[in-house]
């Protein structure tokens, strides 16, 4: 046979005619191979009719094969739309698969394999509707590998060691997660992926970049996952829990709830060993300042090692969070809220979560003790003790509850607390001998000088204030609140009196006092004046009665008898009912002498002369005295109830 050169030449240039084509033939074959791979749910068969990148992320579990169901990668009839050699071994084809009138459009990625040299599939682009119904074109390469890792986790999650737990957190939720004490991790992954393993495994995934959100069905309700692609692996990032029991909060963040643990754990060995230097660190700055660091909290017994491997319950809200941990004779409940602090020896600013108050249950929950309370109220009811020796209003005000100022040292009438007798109290240090704490609220019993006192404290705006003073006296009301609203106002209308002030008078006389005197008169008589010594002489009975409380007062010469009725906020004189000491079978009630004087025409509006002016000349001797001596009779006590 003669060789032709001619020949080959011709043989050659078929072949590179008909190279391209054969090339995407064999590159059909493979798209072909791999959607009939997929319809036989066989993973070996779909391996095969892949790259080692696909199967690696894509299908290195066995429940692959159902999770690319969830991808939908679509089946049937292949038609190749378009072929693109990217380079010698990376093609990219656009293929219509389905019927023409039931299609998807897919793109494939396909690799050369250079063991077989075989077309292969290295990767699969669909679209998938967005929540708004827009298209996105997704990897299935990329899906499968965070479905697979999802599927991991969980797994792992469940029943693998700690080191293994931790293996699937990024480095900043591992150093969380690291320092939790043994007892509070297993309870804490034990709540993330939940109790039931489900058969069924359906999340529903959002991927963005290098960072996907997964949602997984869980026994309370809903976890999401978020991932983040951390070299070329996903690791979790942070996670949550959405109940479905409205009665429950959840987990809203697994990062800040394993914070709250480690700053729990830090703040409690602190307070356990009263280190204030150290436990400056797991505070709140206003907890810290205005309770830690001054009190002594180490007298406060603290169970550390019961407290600390116990396990706990936790509450997440959008503020705060709270942790209960449970020892043999009480319950703790911290309270932690995140703040932004600012770095010791910067300007920068970060959020931390910071222990805020730390509450004790004790007795089955009959006594509740507040840390803030028992370190503060001590402090607060010796300040007040010595704010009431030394009459000091300024500090009064600042120790007291809302409730206390606006009924007695806010009012003008508090002035005149300089010079009330009452409470006559011994000076020195109160002696604690009971404390007795109810939440918000505590008792603190003392003995002042030869007085036992009571003070009753709140916390208020986180400081705890005097809400009042019970001191016992069989002479008056047990509240030194309740008796100083009556007597307040006494000292203020006998000042009145004496400045000849009318709008003062108006201001604190009942409707009845106001009507039928200061409007008619618009001045105030000389007669008046008689009232100022009895009004201001000591207090030695008050007596709460159906229609008015009866404040009555004696200078050891004139009794008086001081009616006041609640209008509005405030009680106000509604009548004063002056008597001898030694003789009271005749008294003078102010409200009905004005009214005869008004009407006899003794008393006129404006100060007009009268038709007598006998009374211009009223002795400055006691009140019955004064009216005795003058021309009309004294109205008697029957006239003045009727």
């Amino acid at each position: 046979m003669t060789f032709r050169p001619y020949s080959t030449v011709l043989i050659l240039l078929a072949l590179s005619i008909c190279a391209p084509g054969c090339t995407n033939l064999l590159a059909r074959r493979a798209i072909v191979s791999f959607a009939e791979s997929l319809q036989s749910d066989d993973l070996e068969q779909i391996r095969a009719t892949t790259s080692d990148q696909f199967a690696s992320k894509a299908l290195r579990k066995p429940e692959a094969v159902s999770d690319l169901k969830m991808m939908r990668v679509p089946k049937g009839d292949v038609e190749i739309i378009s072929m693109e050699e990217v380079d010698e071994s990376t093609k990219k084809a656009t293929v219509q698969v389905g019927t023409k009138e039931q299609h998807k459009i897919v793109d494939f990625q396909l690799k050369l394999d250079p063991e077989t040299s075989k077309w292969v599939v290295d990767d699969v682009v669909i679209g998938q509707l967005d929540d708004r119904g827009k298209e996105i074109r997704r990897s299935v390469t990329e899906q499968m590998d965070l479905l697979l890792s999802c599927r991991e986790f969980m797994a792992d999650w469940h029943e693998g060691s700690r080191e293994v737990k931790l293996s699937h957190c990024t480095e900043d939720l591992r150093a969380e997660l690291d320092k939790l004490p043994t007892t509070w991790f297993n309870k804490l992954t034990a709540d993330i992926v939940g109790t039931d393993r489900r058969s069924s495994f359906r999340p529903d995934a959002r991927l963005n970049g290098d960072r996907a959100v997964v949602r997984v069905p869980h026994t309370d309700g809903s976890l999401f996952i978020e991932f983040h692609s951390v070299d070329g692996k996903w690791k979790a990032q942070n996670l949550a829990v959405e109940p479905k029991d409205e009665d429950s909060t959840g987990v809203r963040s697994l990062v800040k709830l394993a914070a709250s643990l480690n700053q729990t754990a830090g703040f409690l060995t602190a307070f356990a060993s009263g280190d204030s230097v150290e436990i400056e660190d797991y505070s709140s700055p206003n907890f810290y300042s205005r309770c830690l660091m001054s009190g002594d909290f180490q007298r406060i017994p603290l169970p550390l090692e019961e407290v600390i491997t116990a396990e706990y319950e936790s509450k997440q809200f959008q503020d705060h969070s709270e942790l209960l941990l449970e020892s043999a004779n009480a319950t703790y409940m911290i309270t932690l809220r995140h703040i932004d602090v600012t770095e010791k020896g910067t300007t920068k600013t970060r959020t931390e979560t910071r222990v805020d108050e730390l509450t004790i249950f004790e007795e089955d929950g009959k006594s509740v003790k507040k840390v803030s309370a028992i370190l503060l109220s001590n402090s607060v009811v010796n300040l007040f003790v010595e704010a009431l020796l030394d009459r000091d209003l300024k500090q009064l005000r600042q120790l007291s509850s809302n409730d206390f100022n606006n009924r007695v040292w806010k009012r003008e009438a508090a002035r005149h607390f300089v010079i009330l007798p009452y409470p006559a109290i011994d000076p020195g240090d109160p002696k604690v001998f009971a404390t007795a704490y109810r939440g918000d609220v505590t008792e603190i019993s003392v003995e002042q000088g030869s007085m036992p006192m009571t003070f009753v404290l709140r916390l208020s705006d986180d400081m705890m204030v005097i809400d009042d003073v019970i001191i016992p006296d069989h002479r008056y009301r047990p509240s030194l609140k309740a008796n100083l609203e009556l007597m307040l106002p006494i000292y203020e209308f006998a000042s009145a009196v004496q400045q000849r002030d009318v709008d003062r008078l108006i201001e604190h006389s009942g409707s009845s006092l106001d009507q039928i005197v200061w409007k008619q008169l618009n001045f105030v008589p000389d007669v008046s004046q008689q009232l100022v010594r009895p009004l201001m002489s000591e207090v030695v009975r008050i007596r709460v009665e159906e229609d008015w409380t009866t404040v009555h007062t004696s200078d050891g010469v004139t009794n008086a008898e001081i009616r006041l009725v609640a209008e509005g906020q405030y009680y106000r004189i509604h009548d004063i009912v002056v008597s001898g000491e030694k003789d009271d079978s005749r008294q003078m009630a102010f409200l009905g002498t004005l009214r005869s004087m008004i009407s006899e025409g003794i008393l006129l509006p404006n100060g007009a002369k009268p038709r007598s002016i006998m009374h211009a000349n009223v002795p400055k001797a006691t009140p019955v005295q004064a009216i005795q001596q003058t021309s009309f009779e004294p109205i008697e006590r029957e006239v003045y109830e009727q």
